[in-house]
């Protein structure tokens, strides 16, 4: 069903920005520029734009076609374009340009700057550092559809059936402040996606050309598609019936996709980023002493929703992991003699599962030795950092050397007080596990702790920053809680 936006367009003045180019420097009309030559897959577009005036390149004869465009740049070429657009911000253009001009003085943008807030684009501010960053995709969608729907006299109209035809909606469009904008130009056709399941990535970089390309498609109703919606959604739904594909992670290993898991891309993005496989679905390796096996997790539906629980807890454990220094987990992982680490996401909120996390070292006799983090519940970021102190921890520790780590630790605690948690008093396995959440998500309640006379605490605090100093990743001075050594 078609919903008008016109309104809610004009009030999102969270608007960003377009796409196409250029610096004070202009060339003539339909001049070929050096980097743009007939047979690139771009050269139609930017030389219509050049034909009507609307993009310049650079000193050197050059248009730069790959490289990001920046914000200002975008919003020049995006003004242009759309030079009838509505006014829609009640303020002196002069008092405006002057303010412009004292905040940035001599920038050669700073009138664009100027014009963009006049008519609602002023989502950047006004300071040069801001408007001459990298735009995205997402801001480019913004600009051009909030300038564009300011030269219609009608609402602008867009179906949300065209949440179907966007690979990343779940994951990257749904809920991101340029949606509407984003699903306007899906619906008419004029962006179909970066891949060939449709991706939009709207947090990624927009080349100069890839803006170009988007304006001179807006310019052009002419060439909108005009889709048959109730064949979108049939397509959509025949989709969902097929068979599961076979795919493979970070290191190439098969890993199942199954036709609504929303979650896949997101958990494969967040494997290669802390080199430790991630399951989900009964695809990792079965141990004794494991604590789910494959018939737990055959009974789990494998439908949206579920798929919608395991992305909403990827997000969570993302968001913990973010906090270590990058390359850290890697690091720990590779060293780690010889045991790998898997995680195995399995949310509570289905019947049957019990709400709790575990980390289980593998001593076995196996010749492959796996040591598997176990999250069964849904919880906040920290919670994640729980689970995954545990292995951090115990392998921090077998590398310092165990015993005298071990018997270091134990001897830090002179009392109650030199626990973060009553949770940490239930063994050293736990303390560690708290102490490493707690350093991470809540450093001010454990330096509030020392500051109460916590001494045995601070001194676990030493000792896990000494742990952490073992490993080139780690600079100890960016630890969010130096301050309290």
């Amino acid at each position: 069903m078609g919903k008008k936006m016109k309104n809610r367009l004009l009030a999102m003045v969270c608007a960003a920005v377009l796409a196409v180019t250029l610096m004070p420097a202009s060339h003539a009309a339909g001049q070929v520029f050096t980097d743009v030559k007939p047979g690139d897959w771009y050269y139609n577009m930017v030389s219509e734009m050049v034909d009507e005036g609307m993009i310049s390149g650079f000193p050197d004869g050059s248009f730069q076609p790959n490289r990001p465009i920046t914000r200002v740049e975008l919003a020049a070429i995006a003004l242009k374009a759309f030079p009838d657009a509505a006014i829609t911000i009640d303020y002196d253009p002069d008092a405006a340009l002057e303010e412009v001009n004292q905040t940035n003085p001599g920038f050669w943008g700073n009138q664009i700057i100027r014009d963009a807030a006049l008519r609602g684009i002023y989502i950047f501010g006004t300071t040069k550092e801001e408007w001459t960053k990298p735009a995205t995709r997402g801001e480019v969608a913004g600009m051009l559809v909030t300038l564009y729907d300011g030269t219609q006299d009608e609402p602008l109209e867009m179906y949300e059936e065209a949440a179907l035809l966007i690979g990343d909606y779940e994951t990257a469009v749904a809920g991101h402040n340029m949606e509407l904008m984003i699903l306007w130009m899906y619906s008419n056709g004029i962006v179909t996606g970066v891949n060939e399941r449709g991706d939009f990535m709207p947090e990624e970089s927009c080349s100069r050309a890839e803006s170009c390309t988007m304006l001179r498609n807006i310019l052009h109703p002419e060439n909108w598609i005009q889709y048959d919606w109730n064949q979108v959604k049939q397509d959509h739904e025949n989709q969902q019936t097929q068979p599961p594909a076979a795919q493979t992670d970070f290191r190439g290993q098969t890993r199942i996709r199954y036709a609504e898991d929303v979650a896949y891309e997101y958990c494969r993005a967040l494997e290669r980023e802390i080199g430790i496989q991630i399951f989900y679905l009964p695809e990792w390796t079965q141990k004794d002493s494991g604590l789910l096996t494959y018939a737990d997790m055959e009974g789990f539906p494998k439908n949206r929703e579920y798929f919608q629980y395991v992305l909403a807890e990827l997000k969570k454990m993302k968001a913990a992991y973010d906090l270590y220094p990058e390359g850290f987990l890697k690091e720990v992982v590779n060293s780690k003699n010889g045991h790998e680490t898997e995680i195995i996401l399995c949310p509570y909120t289905f019947e049957g599962v019990t709400c709790y996390g575990v980390h289980v070292y593998d001593s076995s006799n196996d010749a492959r030795k796996v040591d598997q983090i176990y999250y069964t519940g849904v919880g906040d970021s920290q919670y994640y950092s729980h689970e995954m102190g545990h292995m951090v921890m115990s392998a921090m520790a077998i590398r310092r050397g165990w015993n005298t780590t071990c018997q270091a630790w134990e001897n830090c605690t002179q009392g109650v007080d030199d626990y973060v948690s009553g949770y940490a008093m239930g063994g050293r396995p736990e303390d560690w596990a708290e102490t490493w959440a707690y350093l991470w998500h809540q450093p001010d309640a454990v330096g509030q702790m020392i500051q109460n006379g916590a001494s045995g605490l601070q001194a676990k605090v030493s000792l896990l920053t000494q742990m952490m100093d073992q490993y080139s990743t780690v600079d100890v001075s960016r630890l969010p809680w130096y301050n309290l050594l």
